[in-house]
C-alpha cells in the first residue's frame, strides 16, 4: 500500500501540470481580455486615441497589471525576438492607415483595430533593433516614423517593483527605470515638428539604446532567444509565482491577495460542502437499503418516484421556493424562531455578542435551508444508485450462503451488504471533494452568503484570471486527492481489494 500511495502521490504533480496547462491555454485564448475596456465617446460611439495611447494603451493602471502578471507575452512559446522588419514595417502602416493592405479600400474594424494596437505593443520590447532602423530610414513616410518612436518608448519602458519591503537591487531598479521612462517619453514628437528636431530625437534614441541594449537585453544571442522562446512566457511566468505559492492578487484590489480571500470563505464553503455530503451518505444508504429490500412494493415505488421528481426539479427553482413559501413569514416548527434565509449568521453586531451555544445555533438556523437546496438532488440521485447496489450484492452468492447458514440478517446487513454495497457510493462521493471550494453557486449566491462558489462567480464575470485558475487549480487537487481517498476506503471496505 505504500508503494501504490507513493506512485500516486508521486504523479500527483504532473496530472496537476496538465490540468493547469489546459485550463491556462483555454482561459487566455478565450475572446477577450480582462483588463480591456471600451472607450466610448460623447456621442455614444466607440473613439480612437490618437495620442501615445495608441502605443501605450489609455490606462495606465491596467497596463502595470498586465505587465505585472506577464499578460503582455504569448501564452506558450515566444518567438517575437524573431519577428522580421517587414512584419514592423506592415503593422506599422496598418495602424497609421486603419486598413489590412494598401490594396484594401475598407477601414480595419475597430475590434481588429484594437488586437493588432494591443499586439504590436507587447511585441515593441522584442523588435527595438527593428523600430530603430524603421526610425533612422528618411524614406520613412513621417506618420509611421512618430507612430514608430512612440512603439520605441513603449518597448523600452519597463514597470517597476511595487511593496513595502523592497530591497536594495529593486530599489536600484525602480530609479532605473524611472529615469528611463521619462528620458524615453521626451524622444516623442507630435505633428508638425521641424526635420531638424525629429533627427535629433532619433539620434537621442539611437544614443540611449546603445547604453541600454545590453541593460535590457534588446539584441539577444542565438541562445538567449531559445530561452525566451521557452521561458519568457505568460505560462512559465505563471508557473514560476506558482512554485512560490503565490496565487497573486485580486484583479480590482491589488491590495488583497487570492489565497487570504479564499481562506476567508473557505469555512462557509466547507460547511455547506461537507455537511450535505456526510447527511446524504446517511441518508441514501438509508432510503436505498429500504427500498432494495422493499423491491416491487409500495415504498419502493413511491421513493423511487419521489426521488425521480426531485432529480428532475433544479437548485435555481427550489432555493427561490424554500425562500418565498417557507422562510418569508414562518418560523421553524413549534418555535416562535423566524426562519433566516439571509447570510450564515446574524450580523456582526449581533453575533459577536452571543455565547458559544447560541452561535451554534445562530449558524444552525440559516444554513438549514442552503443545506436543504443543496442537498436534495444529491439524496435523490445517491438513493437510487445505493438502491441498484444494494440489489446487486443481495443477489451474490455469499449472501446466499450465509443465510442458508443462519446468519443473523443484522449481520448480514451491516457485514456483509453493507459494506460491500457503501463502494459504489464512496467512488460517486470520492469525486465531490473537488467541490469544497466550489461551493455551491447559485444557493451562495441566492441566500447571500459570502462563500467560494459566489467569489468564484464574480471572478468569473469580471475576468478575474488569477482567481479562476486557483479554483481550477485547487479544485483537481482536492478531486485527486478524493480518489486517493476512495482507493484506500476500497480495501478497508472490501479485504479482497488490493493497492499492489
Amino acid at each position: 500500500m505504500g508503494n501504490y500511495i507513493l506512485r500516486r502521490l508521486l504523479l500527483l504533480p504532473l496530472t496537476l501540470f496538465c490540468i493547469v496547462l489546459v485550463n491556462f491555454v483555454v482561459i487566455n485564448l478565450a475572446p477577450g481580455d480582462p483588463v480591456s475596456f471600451a472607450e466610448i465617446s460623447q456621442e455614444g460611439g466607440a473613439s480612437r486615441r490618437e495620442d501615445r495611447s495608441v502605443a501605450f494603451g489609455s490606462d495606465q493602471r491596467y497596463l502595470q497589471f498586465r505587465e505585472f502578471y506577464g499578460l503582455t507575452l504569448p501564452i506558450l512559446f515566444n518567438n517575437w525576438p524573431s519577428l522580421s522588419l517587414g512584419y514592423v514595417q506592415k503593422t506599422l502602416w496598418q495602424l497609421v492607415h486603419h486598413r489590412s493592405s494598401p490594396e484594401s479600400q475598407e477601414e480595419m474594424p475597430l475590434k481588429e483595430y484594437d488586437n493588432l494596437r494591443i499586439t504590436f505593443g507587447d511585441q515593441a520590447r522584442f523588435i527595438m533593433p527593428h523600430l530603430l532602423t524603421v526610425l533612422e530610414d528618411p524614406q520613412t513616410p513621417p506618420d509611421i516614423r512618430e507612430l514608430a518612436a512612440r512603439f520605441f518608448a513603449r518597448g523600452g519602458s519597463r514597470q517597476g517593483y511595487i511593496g513595502a519591503n523592497l530591497t536594495p537591487e529593486q530599489k536600484a531598479w525602480n530609479r532605473r527605470i524611472a529615469q528611463d521612462d521619462l528620458l524615453l517619453r521626451s524622444f516623442m514628437w507630435t505633428n508638425g515638428a521641424s526635420s531638424e528636431e525629429i533627427l535629433q530625437k532619433v539620434n537621442q534614441m539611437r544614443q540611449w539604446y546603445e547604453q541600454s541594449k545590453d541593460f535590457y537585453h534588446f539584441n539577444p544571442g542565438k541562445w538567449e532567444k531559445l530561452s525566451l522562446f521557452f521561458f519568457e512566457t505568460r505560462f512559465m511566468k505563471y508557473m514560476g509565482r506558482i512554485v512560490k505559492l503565490d496565487f497573486g492578487t485580486l484583479r480590482n484590489d491589488s491590495s488583497k491577495t487570492v489565497l487570504s480571500e479564499v481562506v476567508k470563505r473557505f469555512k462557509y464553503s466547507l460547511t455547506l460542502a461537507l455537511i450535505p455530503m456526510l447527511i446524504t451518505f446517511i441518508l441514501c444508504q438509508f432510503f436505498g437499503f429500504l427500498m432494495a429490500f422493499k423491491q416491487s412494493q409500495w415504498p419502493d415505488y413511491l421513493f423511487n418516484l419521489l426521488f425521480l421528481v426531485l432529480y428532475a426539479i433544479p437548485v435555481f427553482v427550489v432555493a427561490p421556493f424554500l425562500i418565498e413559501k417557507v422562510a418569508l413569514y414562518h418560523t421553524f416548527p413549534f418555535t416562535s424562531i423566524p426562519i433566516p434565509f439571509s447570510g450564515f449568521t446574524n450580523p456582526d453586531r449581533v453575533y459577536d455578542q452571543e455565547t458559544s451555544y447560541q452561535r451554534l445555533l445562530d449558524i444552525v438556523q440559516h444554513i438549514a435551508l442552503p443545506i436543504l437546496a443543496i442537498m436534495y438532488g444529491s439524496l435523490a440521485s445517491e438513493s437510487r444508485l445505493s438502491r441498484t447496489a444494494v440489489l446487486e450484492v443481495l443477489r451474490q452468492d455469499y449472501i446466499r450462503t450465509a443465510r442458508a447458514k443462519g446468519v443473523p440478517p443484522s449481520i448480514i446487513l451491516f457485514k456483509h451488504v453493507g459494506r460491500n454495497a457503501a463502494i459504489t457510493i464512496v467512488t460517486s462521493l470520492a469525486g465531490s471533494l473537488g467541490i469544497i471550494l466550489g461551493g455551491s453557486l447559485i444557493v451562495e449566491t441566492l441566500f447571500d452568503i459570502n462563500g467560494f462558489g459566489k467569489f468564484f462567480y464574480e471572478a468569473i464575470i469580471n475576468r478575474d484570471y488569477n482567481v479562476i485558475m486557483f479554483s481550477a487549480l485547487a479544485g483537481s487537487f482536492l478531486s485527486l486527492l478524493g480518489y486517493l481517498v476512495a482507493d484506500l476506503a476500497y480495501m478497508w471496505l472490501d479485504p479482497r481489494i488490493t493497492l499492489e
